[in-house]
């Protein structure tokens, strides 16, 4: 309401300027006014999505209990938590209508767009949830975990469905990286890329080095599949000449059945459109569906997942207390 409010009274500012200069009877006062509106109602949009976005915070449904998940039931999206952060923020929208602009549902974030594609598609997704966090990110239904968390995720892992991994080089997602090889048959896992090249190198490097490491601690099949496994190069642009900007996702990575990887570029220059949204809403229909159609045709052929292991204890977030209906309910005061 915050942002309608804004608009309309940017709107009338822009009025209040225009009419009197329309008839010849602009007064600098006149002028101001309008111009003092415009700010304000342009304000009031920006706090308005900020609002909105803070208050789904103190809303979002947690999982009190991850061992409960029943195997083959969610996807489980794991990333570098410093993610969360730079992920968390109004979905960036290539529009300069502010009409298109309002259009964006509920000031949406990357990761509650990301979530939405994965659980139409795919079906429902869940994260550990960051630790220290004061409330929980919008977007996939988190649960979070004790210091010692290693168990629980590899547990998760070997029973979900599909793991969606976020590229990066902390520790911890190398190892879950190296833990979703090792566990998970090819079709289940898919990784999403928001770096750029340099960044992508980087972490395919710090990766190659992680499975060297750990094949040397294992024997057999698994160590043989992690010494063999190898990460896509970067592609390029289509065409680096057109002036295109692409926000979020820079790619997916799935496998094939004998671990052959495919890097999806989702690539702007790829797609003609008249405009930044078109090419968005082109590359989205033409680059990341087909994607997701194909991954899901590869889970129903998969053999059945085996039943779940313990998964481990589970703690509430600091500040929040447990409710009797399996979720967490974070405390503000």
């Amino acid at each position: 309401m915050t942002r309608v409010t804004g608009f309309l009274v940017a709107l009338g500012g822009a009025n209040h300027i225009y009419t009197p200069v329309l008839f010849g009877e602009s007064r600098v006062q006149g002028v101001i006014t309008g111009v003092l509106m415009i700010l304000g109602g342009i304000t009031a949009v920006y706090v308005g999505a900020r609002m909105s976005r803070f208050g789904r915070r103190h809303t979002a449904r947690l999982i009190k209990d991850p061992g409960g998940l029943e195997p083959g039931s969610y996807i489980l999206y794991l990333r570098p938590f410093e993610l969360d952060h730079q992920l968390y923020g109004i979905r960036p929208d290539p529009s300069r209508n502010p009409v298109r602009r309002l259009q964006s549902p509920l000031s949406r974030t990357f990761e509650e767009d990301l979530v939405l594609t994965l659980r139409w598609r795919l079906g429902k997704v869940v994260a550990v949830g960051s630790p220290g966090e004061r409330l929980p990110r919008v977007g996939a239904r988190r649960f979070y975990l004790p210091t010692v968390w290693k168990p629980t995720v590899s547990s998760l892992i070997g029973t979900a469905r599909l793991v969606v991994l976020a590229t990066g080089t902390t520790e911890g997602t190398l190892w879950e990286l190296t833990e979703c090889v090792r566990l998970l048959p090819p079709e289940r896992l898919m990784l999403v890329v928001f770096t750029n090249r340099a960044d992508y190198g980087r972490f395919r490097s710090a990766a190659q080095d992680s499975f060297a490491s750990r094949a040397a601690e294992l024997e057999g099949p698994q160590a043989a599949r992690l010494s063999a496994f190898r990460l896509p190069d970067h592609p390029p642009l289509k065409n680096p000449a057109v002036a295109a900007r692409a926000v979020g996702t820079q790619g997916l990575i799935t496998f094939g059945p004998g671990w052959e990887p495919q890097f999806v570029r989702l690539d702007p220059t790829a797609v003609r459109a008249v405009t930044d949204l078109g090419r968005l809403r082109a590359m989205i229909r033409r680059q990341v569906h087909p994607t997701l159609r194909e991954v899901n045709g590869r889970l129903a052929e998969a053999p059945e997942i085996p039943p779940a292991r313990n998964a481990g204890p589970s703690v509430p977030p600091p500040g929040a207390a447990a409710d009797d209906h399996g979720t967490t309910a974070p405390r503000t005061e």
